[in-house]
């Protein structure tokens, strides 16, 4: 299962160790943290929902945290999914 794609225009910015989603055309801005960045640029790349968390089970030396790592990557793209940053799709 592939996870859903960004909205068009939505783009990560990094400022002063800050993460930030910001919408170029609805003009929000969302501060997130490294974690939620990087799955946004995960959704954005177009991987599945087993290979964003095998990216982040790698990237946070965490093989023993994958259930939980799944479950965030879930929660995570669902309140992208409510603030518009994402497609509306199942995940």
């Amino acid at each position: 299962m592939s996870l859903p794609r960004t909205t068009s225009g939505v783009i990560v910015q990094q400022q002063d160790g800050a993460f930030f989603l910001m919408d170029t055309e609805g003009g929000e801005v969302f501060r997130v943290n490294e974690t939620a960045a990087r799955i946004f640029e995960l959704c954005q790349s177009g991987t599945s929902l087993d290979g964003a968390v095998q990216a982040l089970v790698r990237g946070l030396d965490a093989a023993d945290q994958e259930q939980d790592i799944r479950a965030d990557v879930q929660r995570t793209v669902a309140q992208f999914q409510e603030l518009g940053l994402c497609e509306p799709t199942a995940v």
